[in-house]
């Protein structure tokens, strides 16, 4: 059985809006804390934008070597509820532009699990939009 230092598994927190890690901030503090380099983030453009959670460009230039996954859907300011591309109010242009500065290579996960019901329709849409950014 492999040791811990062996595993080939590294862990990718999401801080979450109404939870105990729920900004950049607290995050920092618990990446400090961990300290282990199988330890990374999980970033969900929406939760930074619903929170005004500070400049998306920074926490992407920032986290860059530990963002081992993103996360996108649409959000309202202040209202942490994923919706579908197009029926919030955030703009996508900086988010792309700042994971291509930082040349980011890894997944982007679209989450919108309260359109699950109409699932085949929902990736249809996200495609489309996402692929024209």
């Amino acid at each position: 059985m492999a040791t811990r230092q062996k595993a080939r598994i590294r862990l990718a927190f999401e801080p979450e809006p109404g939870m105990l890690i729920d900004t950049m901030d607290k995050f920092r503090r618990l990446y400090e804390a961990v300290a282990h380099a199988k330890f990374g983030l999980t970033l969900d453009v929406g939760h930074v934008f619903c929170l005004a959670d500070g400049d998306m460009h920074e926490h992407v230039r920032r986290w860059k070597n530990v963002l081992w996954n993103v996360h996108i859907e649409d959000m309202q300011r202040g209202v942490h509820e994923h919706l579908m591309f197009g029926d919030g109010e955030m703009d996508f242009g900086p988010v792309f532009s700042a994971l291509r500065e930082i040349d980011y290579q890894g997944p982007i996960h679209v989450e919108l699990s309260r359109h699950s019901h109409n699932a085949v329709e929902a990736a249809r849409r996200a495609h489309q939009f996402l692929s024209s950014l």
